[in-house]
């Protein structure tokens, strides 16, 4: 028989092949694997057994069964064969020849002599006329087995010597007598103990037993020896199973054969494998969502944490990423007293990557848009450092203006952003505000600062205007809708009454219902200033 041989891995420093302890192991419940395989070849071995037995058993009973009837059916065909009339004569000289026929006759049939239990000849009348024993017998619970075509008839039962005489398993066989005229004239009735078959099949069922018995428990040996060169295999991937259990996944074990067990060990190698991969992956996982908490953090912080109360304006702002960080990013710069800088950008790309870009653009915000009053020119300063940092195929659009509180007016300029929407109540309409510009980082001189341009804007009590980022009006539902630039132009125009707070509020929901169970498609901006007085 080939062995299927495993041993234990280099994964701990072991070297040599040998069957590790199972100490530390979970233990199983029930029979182990050894001693099932061990008792179902024993079953089946004992199932084989009981066959051959019960076949044996039928064979020997056939046989020994069919012995006794054709001596039996040969001696009545004897006997019927003298004609009713020498019975007659042999009765009135007072002899009994059935003694010395059967002492000539019997052995040479086939019938031993202590067989025949009784013998008779009988008339037509049922008058009983010789026999070996001539009192009345009768067979008790007796059945017919069959009747030769010689018209001999066999059948089963217990020989009743009297009423309360002893029973014995008999088998009987009648024949007719015909006289030379071809007239019935009595017949002959045979019975033979058919004690002999109990006792042939009883010396089979007692030859089989012993040997039936040595072969099971002889098959239990084998199947115990032949389970345990199995298992052995299986003990040893057990072990090596426990120990990748135990947060060891670079021990291996080693099949050196190519059967089952030597493919199943292959595999268990291939998922240990699989499972170092997936942890480090896990692990790696859990680092980069630390960082971008982290970077959450970091990018909430460099937002606005209070929004300036101004008398006669109120301020609303909005801003939910994608993503765990964004590339979105809104401020509001107290430039002097009088003034306030007010930007929205949105840096191409999300994630990590869009999440520095945008926190180096608020820094230069921060530092460029000091008592500078000029959108443009604070944007071409931003440009000029912008440009040569950031890698090749970043951009970022943004809208900057400076809210002068006492005039009234906004002075904007837009690097290639989405339009300012300004809405005039006296007119109640509204209006794009979209000065020239390219996005800042796409070119790193002349060009930019040539394109780059302003627009004054004058504002009246109850006008609103609004700065957001492509996310608002690129929102998708599940069927990929956007939300749409004119949809969003007419809500500024519909909500326009409420605080800018509530205002910002209806809008997201509006948003949000719009998207549905769809995942959010970009980042999100929002911010909005209303003239109160």
């Amino acid at each position: 028989m080939k062995q299927s041989s495993i041993s234990r891995g280099k994964g701990s420093g072991e070297g040599e092949r040998h069957s590790p302890p199972l100490t530390g192991q979970v233990k199983h419940r029930g029979l182990s694997l050894r001693t099932k395989f061990a008792l179902f070849t024993a079953l089946a071995i004992t199932i084989a057994a009981i066959i051959l037995v019960i076949t044996a058993y039928q064979s020997v009973k056939q046989s020994v069964e069919t012995e006794i009837d054709e001596g039996g059916i040969r001696l009545v065909k004897t006997l019927a064969a003298f004609d009713f009339n020498y019975w007659n004569d042999m009765q009135e000289k007072g002899k009994n020849p059935l003694a010395k026929i059967i002492g000539e006759n019997a052995n040479k049939m086939g019938i031993e002599i202590p067989t025949i239990i009784n013998l008779l000849i009988t008339n037509k009348q049922q008058e009983s006329v010789i026999g070996i024993n001539l009192v009345g017998v009768r067979l008790a619970d007796s059945h017919m087995l069959y009747i030769t075509p010689d018209g001999i008839e066999v059948e089963e039962g217990e020989y009743l010597e009297n009423i309360i005489g002893s029973r014995i398993r008999t088998r009987s066989y009648k024949k007719t007598i015909i006289s030379s005229e071809g007239l019935r004239e009595g017949y002959i009735l045979l019975f033979l103990s058919a004690k002999k078959i109990d006792e042939v099949l009883n010396k089979v069922f007692v030859s089989f037993l012993g040997p039936a018995v040595l072969a099971v428990i002889f098959g239990a040996l084998v199947g115990f020896f032949i389970a345990g060169q199995v298992t052995k295999s299986l003990k040893i991937l057990m072990s090596d199973m426990d120990i990748v259990s135990r947060g060891n996944l670079d021990h291996q074990s080693y099949a050196y054969s190519s059967d089952e067990i030597g493919i199943l060990t292959l595999t268990f190698n291939r998922m240990t494998k699989s499972l170092k991969v997936a942890r480090e992956k896990e692990i790696e996982a859990k680092a980069l969502e630390r960082e971008l908490n982290i970077a959450q953090q970091i990018q909430t912080n460099l937002l606005p944490k209070k929004i300036p109360v101004i008398t006669g304006y109120d301020i609303g702002t909005f801003y939910r990423p994608s993503r765990e960080v964004g590339g979105d990013y809104y401020d509001l710069i107290q430039i002097d007293e009088n003034n306030l800088g007010i930007i929205v950008a949105d840096v191409s790309g999300k994630g990590i990557p869009g999440s520095m870009v945008m926190t180096m653009t608020r820094s230069l915000v921060r530092m460029e848009s000091t008592r500078n009053l000029s959108p443009a020119d604070t944007l071409r300063k931003i440009n000029r450092i912008l440009a040569t940092d950031v890698r090749r195929g970043m951009f970022v659009t943004a809208m900057y203006l400076i809210l002068n509180i006492k005039a009234k007016t906004i002075l904007v300029s837009s690097a290639g952003h989405n339009p300012l929407v300004v809405w005039h109540q006296a007119r109640h309409t509204y209006e794009l505000i979209n000065p020239n510009g390219i996005a800042l980082g796409f070119d790193r001189g002349i060009v930019f600062e040539k394109t780059i341009k302003e627009q004054l804007i004058q504002l009246f009590p109850g006008d609103r205007f609004v700065l957001y980022t492509d996310g608002v009006i690129e929102e998708m539902n599940a069927h990929q809708e956007e939300f749409g630039s004119e949809r969003f132009y007419k809500l500024v125009g519909q909500l326009t009454d409420h605080p800018s707070e509530v205002f910002i509020k209806q809008i997201v929901k509006i948003l949000d219902g719009h998207k549905g169970a769809a995942p959010q498609h970009d980042d999100i901006t929002l911010v909005s200033v209303k003239v109160t007085v």
